[in-house]
């Protein structure tokens, strides 16, 4: 088996090479291979970054690996797959994560790792580790020519309902407290804090006009709908994904989630997007139909998997 160095440097410098090594291999995949909630932990000192290449003082970074709080996130350059460079480093990241574990805690620990998209090499290598899969998550993709025209304003059928534009000083705390109970159940989105927040609209992609607020009559916010831009200056165009909409569950059974959708669908349409994108859990049956009245179809399919703590040190042993 290939053998792999992990590289210490400056954090910043560390998560700079990974970005650029992240954004190549979602050029060449179609997708983004790292979530955001993953880069998000990184940098504040969640979870813990690592750098491989064949070499201590190799400047050549072959494969990016994340890991903590139970979870695990690996993407390996793409011309350098097929040759082992994955297989070493999830070996080394296990056992980064077994190591790291509290005294007391149970070993090995429990973790979970991504293979994004329809990917069969990334599934080989979690299976021959013993993960299994446990969760999928859909990518669902609108062809743009089916957004609406554009719009100056925005309008809802309910009068009594009013849409408008994230306004920081305003809205951060109490969009947190709305997005929290929107997404209870969902193990990414429902767990953004303020100081999360406050690091996202710090992304070069976020754009408050893209964040759009749902008022009831008293200027209650009752939920949100979240717009991704992804610009290539080069080629003048932009990507789009629909980033999270969501419902304060007090206020369900209102028809407020399509009052989002198609207000996020009017907003996407003002940015001629090349392309248009969402992420939905595989299981999430009503949020499916939804997009799907709208003309999404599913894109890709991804899966979670999760390491069995019962064959774990075989894994590492046989790997």
């Amino acid at each position: 088996m290939i053998t792999l160095h992990q590289l210490t440097g400056a954090p910043d410098a560390a998560l700079t090479a990974a970005r650029a090594l992240i954004a190549d291999a979602a050029a060449a995949d179609g997708r983004d291979p790292v979530s955001d909630q993953a880069l998000l932990a990184v940098a504040q000192g969640q979870r813990e970054l690592v750098l491989f290449a064949e070499s201590p003082v190799a400047e050549r970074i072959v494969a990016a690996g994340i890991v903590g709080e139970g979870e695990l996130d690996l993407v390996v350059r793409p011309d350098e797959r097929g040759r082992g460079v994955g297989s070493a480093a999830l070996t080394a990241l296990t056992s980064r994560a077994d190591e790291a574990a509290p005294e007391g805690a149970a070993s090995p620990v429990q973790l979970l790792a991504w293979a994004h998209g329809d990917n069969p090499a990334a599934e080989a290598i979690l299976s021959h580790a013993r993960f299994v899969p446990v969760r999928s998550l859909y990518r669902m993709a609108l062809d743009p020519a089916l957004l609406p025209q554009p719009s100056p304003e925005f309008h809802a059928a309910d009068p009594a309902l009013a849409l408008s534009s994230f306004e920081p000083a305003r809205d951060a705390a109490d969009w947190v407290r709305v997005n929290a109970a929107a997404f209870a159940t969902h193990p990414e989105q429902g767990r953004i804090t303020e100081s999360d927040f406050a690091l996202i609209r710090d992304e070069p992609w976020f754009d408050p006009q893209d964040l759009l607020m749902l008022r009831d009559a008293d200027g209650s916010i009752l939920g949100s709908a979240w717009i991704k831009t992804v610009r290539d200056q080069a080629a003048e165009t932009i990507d789009t994904e629909l980033y999270a909409v969501g419902v304060d569950p007090a206020h369900a059974g209102r028809g407020l989630g399509r009052v989002l959708l198609n207000a996020a669908l009017a907003r996407l349409a003002e940015h001629a997007p090349r392309s248009v994108t969402l992420y939905v859990d595989g299981d999430n049956e009503r949020a499916v139909r939804l997009y799907e009245t709208a003309g999404f179809t599913i894109d890709s399919r991804s899966r979670q998997w999760a390491r069995r703590a019962a064959d774990s040190a075989d894994a590492r042993m046989n790997a």
